[in-house]
């Protein structure tokens, strides 16, 4: 998976390399995104993250911590803090990793065909989960 590592960095990132912050919410860590990298108030980051979390269907992750969520849920967090970069290529690696506790490439694919989610969204994992991903 060194491939990922060398990705350039206008890509976001789902990952189980990138955790979250164990002590804030999921809407917290979602939150510190356009909190830092595009320097608007704490009120409007937080406004965007729970219309991300929204967006997602997953609002009620909100005020979850990282040790409360399931696998599932630390997932939809990990996914909307790269979706709120918005940037134009998504990639998703290893998400057997990440998901082991939903039949993940479904549920990648019901996340993916949101209205909403644009951009191409990619998942790096080894060779013989290709297959998974096929339709």
């Amino acid at each position: 998976m060194s491939a990922v590592a060398e990705l350039p960095d206008d890509v976001a990132r789902v990952s189980l390399d990138l955790p979250l912050r164990a002590n804030l919410s999921a809407l917290d860590n979602i939150a510190l995104i356009p909190l830092y990298q595009r320097h608007y108030g704490a009120a409007d980051s937080a406004r965007l993250a729970h219309a991300m979390l929204e967006q997602l269907g997953h609002a009620a992750i909100a005020l979850l911590r990282d040790s409360d969520m399931t696998p599932a849920q630390r997932f939809i967090a990990k996914l909307a803090r790269a979706l709120i970069l918005k940037r134009p290529r998504l990639v998703i690696d290893r998400p057997g990793a990440m998901l082991y506790d939903v039949p993940y490439p479904a549920f990648i694919r019901q996340l993916a065909a949101q209205a909403e989610m644009t951009g191409s969204w990619e998942i790096f994992d080894f060779r013989w989960n290709q297959a998974l991903y096929q339709e």
